[in-house]
């Protein structure tokens, strides 16, 4: 969450210091982005909401329920007696549900707040839109590094 603050930090830090008319800014926000951020954040929301689950039960079955990340855990716990073994599946979990919660509260964000003619309204949007957009990679990387480290280990059996 931390990267996902920061990029929206720096984002909004474009915006202020890279924009030299802030009230054309704002027309063309309200004018061309605001709609498609509505709908962009409601739309990956919706979706991350209907496949969480899905997604969660998926890996646990087929990458942490497998005879050899079960022997491969087996391993591990011996050398750390600390480790879990559904850990990266609660991760993935809790970034996909935080993901689904920035998303929608980034799209309500920009029918709500998006619709004030202030510009710390309208930074408050972006910086939101753009905390969405991290998390969403964020969890899009995570889903890839499972998938990567489950081909990896199937290959080698």
């Amino acid at each position: 969450m931390l990267q996902a603050l920061l990029f929206s930090a720096a984002v909004v830090a474009g915006v202020v210091y890279g924009v030299p008319d802030a009230d054309g800014a704002m027309q063309f926000y309200g004018e061309k982005i605001r709609a498609s951020l509505f709908t962009g954040l409601l739309t990956t929301g919706s979706f991350l909401l209907s496949l969480k689950i899905f997604i969660v039960v998926k890996f646990k079955e087929t990458v942490f329920d497998t005879p050899g990340y079960r022997e491969l855990f087996a391993q591990l716990k011996k050398i750390d007696p600390r480790i879990r073994r559904y850990a990266q599946v609660r991760n993935v979990s809790n970034l996909i549900f935080a993901s689904i919660v920035s998303a929608l509260i980034g799209a309500a964000a920009q029918v709500t707040l998006g619709l004030l003619d202030v510009f710390a309204c309208f930074l408050a949007c972006v910086a939101i839109a753009a905390f969405a957009g991290a998390m969403l990679f964020q969890t899009l990387w995570l889903v890839h590094t499972i998938i990567s480290d489950w081909l990896d280990r199937t290959e080698d059996l």
